[in-house]
């Protein structure tokens, strides 16, 4: 009678250690957001990759800086090409700021001419730190 109680025993802590492991980790899973779904967050139109999109309207587009320092900021608006994909050539220049702009600063772009629905928005600038010109952009639709 003693063999069987122990080998129950034995049985019983095996598969509670087993199961309080599979416990923890679900529990760390749910902690890092595993299970969310993903459809709790505010989707961005339009998604720039350096710059916070705040608004815009058909004269003037404001972002905010991302997380570094930048320098000779130069907005651009295109229109895609539907029948070969290729950019076409400016439409028009949106703005041009040459002093530093400090990171998350608010930068209001005027265009004399609208914004047509479907352009292209382009900004290339310098990150102060490296040198570097880099560009990010994003298609605005007209409110």
């Amino acid at each position: 009678m003693k063999n069987k109680a122990q080998s129950a025993m034995e049985y019983l802590m095996t598969y509670g250690w087993a199961i309080l492991i599979v416990i923890v980790v679900v529990a760390a899973l749910y902690s890092m957001g595993v299970f969310s779904g993903g459809g709790g967050g505010v989707p961005c139109s339009p998604c720039f990759s350096t710059f916070a999109y705040i608004d815009h309207d058909a004269n003037t587009i404001i972002l905010t800086s991302g997380s570094r320092t930048i320098r000779n900021i130069e907005a651009s608006t295109f229109t895609l090409r539907t029948d070969s994909g290729e950019w076409m050539t400016p439409n028009a220049t949106i703005g041009n700021i040459t002093h530093p702009i400090n990171a998350g600063t608010k930068i209001h772009m005027n265009k004399t001419a609208g914004i047509a629905d479907g352009e292209v928005v382009t900004i290339t600038y310098i990150v102060t730190d490296s040198g570097m010109s880099k560009i990010d952009s994003a298609t605005l639709h007209t409110p």
